[in-house]
């Protein structure tokens, strides 16, 4: 038997999950195929009647999350024989109870895991409940933020709060209108200035904006500030730019670190903050599994300069 595509939807509800499943199925994305839903929650917005969706067939089966068990999906995989399975995941339970704990058949491959967030409520909820969106964040692979107003949310922020806790996320941004929002329309800084100047708490945002984006970044003159420290592989070859970032919670403050091309020499000022102008580059890591592009800078001058006042980089 051919394999069974599953695509996983979580988030708070009325986040807009059964919407986005809605407007899936709606698009004639799955018309040749026979799709399961699997609900385990239950919010304002309805699904289209089975005998009416536009697809091949469509069986929609409502669930507890505890009722998720190997049993269960082993159960629907024979009497439904689907080709697609769309689960929305009650967004208050861990989607680690969906992935560490169920054994699901062999053939049910996972395509995306998709976290689906109201813009709207996000700062309240995000900080109140951080170590939720924490696991939102590592078992998803996309975020989705919805009922995005560019006036009133701040997107690089929205952004950084991602990127910080798994740097390999995609990302999509919609407003309220339910278009898609173009990030790069809405970076607190510009770059085209030569060099552009990234403001201190913007350096988290700068960060993981370029690793989405190689060609927006690749060859721009930026001047950056953070806090020189040597490192015993790069020798005398660079230096490395840090900054701590808060990522979830308190005990959990990480360090966002840019390799800066350079020949060291002796009197470096290790340990001092720099202002530091130079081009943008990229290497390859490989270290994860899949490769990522890494910005680095090829340093052009620096100079000390004062503590930031916020040594600590907050995404929210």
């Amino acid at each position: 038997m051919e394999d069974c595509l599953v695509y996983f939807f979580t988030g708070f509800l009325d986040a807009g999950k059964t919407s986005f499943i809605q407007s899936w199925i709606g698009d004639g994305s799955f018309q040749d195929k026979r799709v399961l839903i699997i609900l385990t929650e239950e919010g304002e917005v309805e699904l289209p009647p089975e005998e009416k969706a536009p697809c091949k067939a469509m069986k929609i089966v409502t669930a507890e999350t505890e009722e998720v068990t190997r049993a269960f999906t082993y159960n629907l995989d024979a009497k439904f024989k689907p080709d697609v399975v769309l689960i929305e995941w009650n967004g208050s339970v861990s989607p680690s109870a969906f992935f560490d704990e169920v054994d699901v058949p062999e053939r049910w491959v996972l395509c995306a895991a998709i976290c689906i967030v109201d813009a709207s409520t996000y700062n309240d909820y995000y900080r109140n409940m951080q170590t939720m969106f924490a696991d939102y964040y590592r078992f998803c692979d996309n975020v989705i933020f919805n009922r995005v107003d560019p006036q009133v949310n701040n997107i690089p922020k929205l952004r950084g709060s991602v990127k910080s806790l798994n740097p390999g996320m995609n990302l999509s941004f919609f407003g309220m209108d339910g278009n898609m929002i173009d990030i790069g329309n809405y970076l607190p800084y510009n770059l085209d200035d030569d060099p552009c100047v990234i403001a201190p708490d913007d350096f988290g945002l700068f960060y993981t904006d370029a690793l989405d984006n190689v060609k927006r970044y690749n060859g721009k003159r930026i001047t950056v500030t953070g806090q020189a420290t040597l490192m015993k592989e790069h020798r005398d070859q660079a230096f490395v730019l840090q900054r701590q970032a808060y990522t979830c919670c308190a005990n959990d403050i990480g360090m966002i670190s840019m390799l800066c091309l350079y020949k060291v020499r002796g009197g470096f000022p290790a340990g001092k903050w720099l202002s530091v102008t130079g081009k943008i580059g990229f290497f390859r890591d490989d270290s994860q599994g899949n490769p990522v592009a890494i910005p680095c800078l090829q340093v052009e001058n620096f100079h000390l300069t004062d503590k930031p006042k916020n040594e600590i980089i907050y995404f929210s």
